[in-house]
């Protein structure tokens, strides 16, 4: 299945990445290309919204957690966003939950890596 990734600009130094298929070994170029793109432009803050992505392998998860390093080492943040079950599930046996923040559907709290980051951007912490 093809990968389509559309780029929405939220602010002057922030996007969110709506990826549209699987993540995988075979469609991975379109992720990578808009988040090398997103690091080029000098993005700070972006999101990686899950909402329409059936399937995250570990190649997927690879190049989110290589950006993720990337932004870090340049103050900025790397945020997943509307994560299924599988994806989840991944993060969770890999112990990246605790690396990366991930912003949980409706009803479900922030991972402990988003609450930290959360606090540690608040003014006067």
């Amino acid at each position: 299945m093809i990968l389509r990734v559309r780029v929405e600009v939220t602010g002057p130094h922030a996007i969110v990445i709506r990826p549209e298929g699987d993540i995988d070994y075979s469609s991975l170029d379109p992720l990578r290309e808009a988040l090398m793109d997103a690091r080029v432009a000098g993005v700070r803050e972006i999101v990686i919204d899950f909402a329409d992505v059936g399937f995250l392998d570990s190649q997927g998860l690879a190049v989110i957690l290589y950006a993720h390093r990337r932004l870090r080492t340049t103050g900025g943040r790397l945020i997943l966003r509307n994560l299924n079950d599988m994806a989840r599930r991944l993060l969770h046996v890999t112990n990246l939950t605790m690396v990366l923040d991930v912003e949980g559907g409706v009803g479900e709290p922030p991972t402990a890596a988003a609450v930290s980051a959360r606090r540690s951007a608040a003014p006067g912490a």
